[in-house]
Parts: C-alpha cells; sequence; structure tokens
C-alpha cells in the first residue's frame, strides 16, 4: 500500500542493494506461506516479511471463515484442507507466524533499529521480534528444537564464513524450507560458498 512504502522508504539504502529482495522475499513468503522465518541482518527487508506474514494471516482468516461457511467448495468437492484450522491463532498473544530478527547492529549504515520502530508505527511489531547478537551462537539459544523455521534469510555479509554458518544451522530449517541468501552474485565469498554448493 501506499501507506506501507511510505514508512518504509526512510529505510531503504542503496549500499545494502535489498531494493528488489524485498518485494521478491514479500512474494516467496505469500506464495510459500512461510509462519516462522528468521532474519539474519534486519532492516529494508524486514518491513517486506512482517507484511507478508501479516497479509498471510489475513489471507487465511477469509479462506477459514470460507470453509466454516459452508463456502469453500469447488463444484461440489470440499476444497479446503483439515490443517486450515491451524492457521487460526491459538490466544490472544499467538498469531502462529512470527519473524525473529537477529542483528549485531554493528554495520556502519545499518537500519536495523529504525526497522523495529516502523514495525511498530505499522502495526506489524507483534509479529517481529529483534535480538541484537551474534548470528552464529543465537539460533542454538533461541531454538529447542530442530525443523522449526519455514525461512532463513540471511541478509548479512558472511562471505568465507558463510559454510560454518549453514552447516551450524541448517539442522533448524524444516524439511521443505527455505535457505535464502544475499549477495550471492556481489559477494565473491558468498558466490564461492554458492559455488561448492552447487558441485
Amino acid at each position: 500500500s501506499t501507506l506501507f512504502l511510505h514508512h518504509v522508504h526512510p529505510l531503504y539504502n542503496p549500499h545494502m542493494g535489498v531494493e528488489n529482495a524485498g518485494p521478491l522475499l514479500y512474494s516467496l513468503v505469500r506464495f510459500a506461506k512461510c509462519r516462522r522465518i528468521v532474519e539474519v541482518g534486519a532492516g529494508y527487508t524486514t518491513l517486506y516479511l512482517l507484511q507478508a506474514l501479516k497479509d498471510n494471516e489475513d489471507e487465511m482468516q477469509r479462506v477459514v471463515d470460507l470453509d466454516l461457511e459452508g463456502r469453500l467448495r469447488l463444484l461440489d468437492y470440499p476444497f479446503g484442507t483439515p490443517r486450515l484450522k491451524e492457521w487460526l491463532p491459538t490466544s490472544s498473544n499467538d498469531s502462529g507466524s512470527s519473524l525473529l530478527c537477529i542483528d549485531n547492529c554493528e554495520h556502519q549504515r545499518e537500519t536495523a533499529s529504525s526497522a523495529v520502530n516502523v514495525a511498530r508505527t505499522l502495526g506489524l511489531d507483534h509479529l517481529l521480534q529483534f535480538l541484537k547478537g551474534d548470528a552464529f551462537d543465537a539460533l542454538e539459544t533461541h531454538f529447542s528444537e530442530d525443523e522449526s523455521i519455514d525461512m532463513l534469510w540471511c541478509d548479512f555479509g558472511v562471505g568465507a564464513r558463510m559454510r560454518d554458518y549453514v552447516s551450524k544451522v541448517w539442522r533448524f530449517v524444516r524439511p521443505g524450507g527455505f535457505l535464502v541468501c544475499h549477495s550471492t552474485l556481489t559477494n565473491a565469498r558468498t558466490r564461492e560458498w554458492l559455488e561448492a554448493v552447487r558441485q
């Protein structure tokens, strides 16, 4: 919406190179219906991820409502699935979807701290948990169970440490989940990691 773009625009920084990544991540989350996301390196893309989670929740609530009204049918066949109700919050404090952002806020042009304020302004902060710290230790201390993340968005210049990081956190990504990495074309060391994965 115009309101969303107005509030997100100040977070845009050409040095970060995510002007196209934000809308791409929004579309991926909407299409794949990711619910539990971890973002390493918060900022501009944070708001796109949060909006996608909120829009997914709204969409699935409409689908659940149609199902409860008996209108979720294709011809004379019930079109819904038994898992639809999993999308409903279990309590007023639990939206069912969440974005954990991990950032050490040490980048010279960091926008992570501002992202939290914009999320609050847009009413998306209930989906956001911000953790200031090192990404290499955060997941192991934050998650108690494996295979719990639908999408891990690595938006940080880890470069040569990428192999070590992915091998350490891969167990948290559920089967069929996504590992999305920034700068696989423009960061030579991250590109080396990607080519090693291909091989």
